[in-house]
């Protein structure tokens, strides 16, 4: 099936933490698509008001991604119709829904544009201060502590390790981090990027785990320095 010029599929970064964050690029792209596919309706709904963006949404995750995916290129193609997918912050498709979707306008031609922005992973990098080049990303460790200590085991040692992680888990990781890998292994915690409360800690593991062991709960980037 051919598609017109209008039909496409962008990909936005969005603001981590601080709104400022959005580009001029996005908000544009934003405010003329015909739709914004979101991962959660409350979470998009602020962004929206935010930026006071008055769109038709439509929710994508990991719960209808595989069903949904294709029924919205297909309307996509048949009503020539551009679509914005955003993440609850950030650059979209890390440890995000939507992946399938990007497959699904692949195998119909539909255009995929990405349009870049805020990321936490970038930004923990820029922070991290890592004089060896190269970096391996393993997003999210399994949620179980069996599982992940068996991650944890596997992980190479000759790469710096990006590993993000829910907020309530940063203490069960550290831990768990030290009882595999050792306190001594060097890393960077970067915690609530762009935000007021933003924090950085240099250190060892057991450091870090002693810097961080009050901290409320918050988003975080975790990365490993190589051995």
């Amino acid at each position: 099936m051919s598609t017109s010029s209008k039909s496409k599929l962008y990909i936005v970064a969005t603001p981590i933490g601080n709104r400022e964050d959005i580009t001029l690029r996005a908000l544009d792209i934003l405010k003329n698509v015909d739709f914004i596919i979101c991962e959660e309706m409350k979470t998009a709904g602020r962004f929206l008001h935010s930026y006071q963006l008055q769109k038709p949404v439509k929710i994508l995750n990991e719960h209808n991604e595989r069903e949904y995916a294709p029924q919205l290129v297909l309307e996509m193609l048949q009503d020539n119709l551009s679509a914005a997918l955003i993440s609850d912050g950030g650059t979209p498709l890390f440890a995000d829904p939507g992946n399938y979707l990007v497959q699904e306008c692949q195998l119909s031609n539909l255009p995929v544009v990405p349009v870049p922005g805020a990321s936490s992973l970038m930004a923990a990098l820029m922070a991290a201060g890592l004089e060896e080049e190269g970096f391996l990303y393993c997003g999210f460790l399994p949620a179980s502590r069996e599982e992940r200590t068996k991650a944890i085991k596997n992980l190479p040692t000759f790469y710096n390790l990006v590993i993000l992680e829910t907020p309530y888990r940063m203490q069960p990781l550290l831990r768990d981090l030290i009882k595999v890998l050792g306190g001594g292994r060097k890393g960077v915690l970067a915690y609530r990027l762009t935000c007021p409360e933003e924090k950085i800690f240099w250190g060892n593991l057991h450091e870090i785990q002693l810097m961080t062991s009050n901290l409320p709960k918050g988003e975080f980037v975790l990365i490993l320095k190589k051995k």
